[in-house]
């Protein structure tokens, strides 16, 4: 049931923050400026604090949130909901090699031939649109960066929760920290006056509902799943959420989804189902 709940929070995510005119960098900035406050006024009223060893292991995967959250922004302004949705599809794949070591879960040569299986598949999505992509290959980079940088918080959250018992609020309160200060060296570098005066009106509105519905609510589940359900498993049923943002943003941003989309997607959740499913692990020895 919780994971239905995070399908449903999490694929509401794309469709609304491509509602967001802001440039990225002001936009993400935003986002975590008013969800970290949040997280350690929820602990607070827990009687609790964010310690420092929790603050400290969030670093690195706070860190890239934060960048992933910026390249989610970009690739939004850059392609459709689809685009992206499909690119960061792969991550269940991506999963297997990067945490193979962690877990004892190492990919077979069936389990890399369905992968890359997949990747033509992403790609039949990408170029099936034709006329009607909305993308540039520039959009399509961002998501690429997004699935990375995403993969990265997924799997040191996952550590995170394999190893030791961390709360769910105290370690997202955390991550929102180091999210937060992820982006303050490029809005100094990078952001001026006229970017702050795109940030307004209904802005706050798509914000507000990232911040709090996907960011805080979704996440805080996600990571309490965590300590209950395998890497794999989980990064498989996170697969619908996508059918759920391609979905609202055909009703939304009425994007439309060609037949050959609609085929290249069907082949890229059954490549990355087969991967994740049947993989043949060995513990380490």
């Amino acid at each position: 049931i919780v994971m239905a709940v995070v399908v449903i929070v999490w694929g509401l995510g794309p469709p609304t923050t491509k509602l967001v005119s802001a440039p990225p960098l002001i936009g993400t900035f935003v986002r975590f400026g008013i969800s970290s406050p949040l997280l350690l006024i929820v602990l607070a009223a827990r009687r609790r604090v964010l310690s420092r060893k929790v603050f400290l292991a969030t670093a690195l995967p706070g860190l890239s949130f934060g960048i992933n959250l910026i390249f989610v922004f970009s690739a939004l302004q850059e392609a459709t909901v689809s685009v992206l949705s499909t690119v960061v599809a792969m991550q269940p794949a991506l999963l297997l090699v990067l945490a193979g070591p962690l877990f004892g879960e190492y990919p077979t040569g069936r389990q890399l031939a369905f992968t890359l299986l997949g990747v033509v598949g992403a790609v039949g999505v990408i170029l099936g649109a034709g006329s009607e992509m909305g993308s540039s290959w520039l959009g399509v980079g961002f998501a690429a960066l997004a699935l990375v940088t995403f993969t990265l918080y997924f799997v040191l959250t996952r550590l995170a929760r394999f190893e030791n018992e961390v709360d769910p609020i105290e370690w997202m309160a955390g991550i929102n920290i180091w999210s937060f200060l992820s982006t303050i060296v490029p809005i100094l570098l990078l952001a001026d006056r006229s970017d702050w005066a795109q940030f307004g009106g209904t802005d706050w509105l798509w914000i507000s509902v990232v911040a709090f519905v996907t960011g805080v609510f979704g996440h805080v589940l996600m990571t309490w799943l965590h300590g209950h359900l395998e890497a794999a498993r989980s990064s498989l049923y996170i697969l619908t959420m996508h059918l759920v943002a391609v979905g609202l943003a055909w009703l939304i941003h009425d994007e439309p989804v060609t037949w050959l989309q609609g085929m290249s997607g069907g082949v890229v959740l059954l490549s990355v189902a087969l991967v994740v499913t049947a993989p043949d692990r060995r513990e380490v020895r």
